[in-house]
């Protein structure tokens, strides 16, 4: 009898158990999106096909708030980096074409400025060597594919946004073979995006 009860209280405990990291792990996803944007002034609605992720399982370079996965292994993070002294959303746009462009592979398909809740944002997309969800890095002017993976057509199609403490960025990738598909997700994402004012100092992320 004793062993029942002990083998029932053991059970109960690991059960309990599962429940608080269930509910912490539910909780720290919250805090890691729509919490840390809403603190930013921004809100960012990804359509219900898209899921958040963990945003520390990206890489940026920058610091990255938030990250969703979407259709066929599409991702979009949200970004921050270091201000840019007098940028403009033209100059954006130009640093971000002239960077991605000394990786290998790369073909710079938009480079432009587009208004997005009443401001003005750098926008460029681009096709290179990636794994669908991601660009591939490149080393001595050559893509590495990821370990067991194949490298295929990706597109990235980036928006950046000046600001006084930090510049924004929003990134979404996906297979180049189903651009058709997401591209219009991706345009219904930044119908719906909702900015801080420019020159509005934001909670800054670092």
């Amino acid at each position: 009898m004793l062993r029942i009860r002990f083998d029932c209280a053991m059970a109960i405990h690991r059960i309990g158990l599962g429940l608080i990291v269930v509910v912490a792990g539910i909780a720290a996803l919250g805090c890691s999106s729509d919490d840390s944007l809403a603190g930013m002034g921004l809100e960012v609605k990804p359509p219900a096909t898209w899921h958040p992720i963990d945003p520390k399982t990206r890489t940026v370079p920058g610091k990255a708030l938030a990250a969703w996965s979407g259709p066929q292994n599409s991702t979009l993070v949200v970004y921050t980096t270091l201000p840019i002294p007098g940028g403009t959303p033209e100059s954006l746009a130009r640093s971000l074409a002239n960077r991605l462009t000394n990786l290998a592979g790369i073909e710079i398909k938009v480079e432009r400025v587009d208004k997005v809740d009443n401001r003005q944002a750098a926008r460029v997309e681009l096709v290179g060597p990636g794994t669908g969800d991601a660009l591939a890095p490149s080393s001595i002017d050559r893509p590495m594919p990821p370990p067991g993976k194949t490298l295929i057509p990706t597109r990235e199609l980036i928006l950046g946004l000046n600001g006084p403490d930090e510049t924004l960025f929003l990134a979404w990738n996906l297979p180049e073979s189903a651009r058709d598909q997401i591209l219009p997700e991706i345009e219904e994402t930044v119908s719906k995006l909702r900015l801080p004012p420019a020159g509005k100092p934001a909670k800054s992320t670092y």
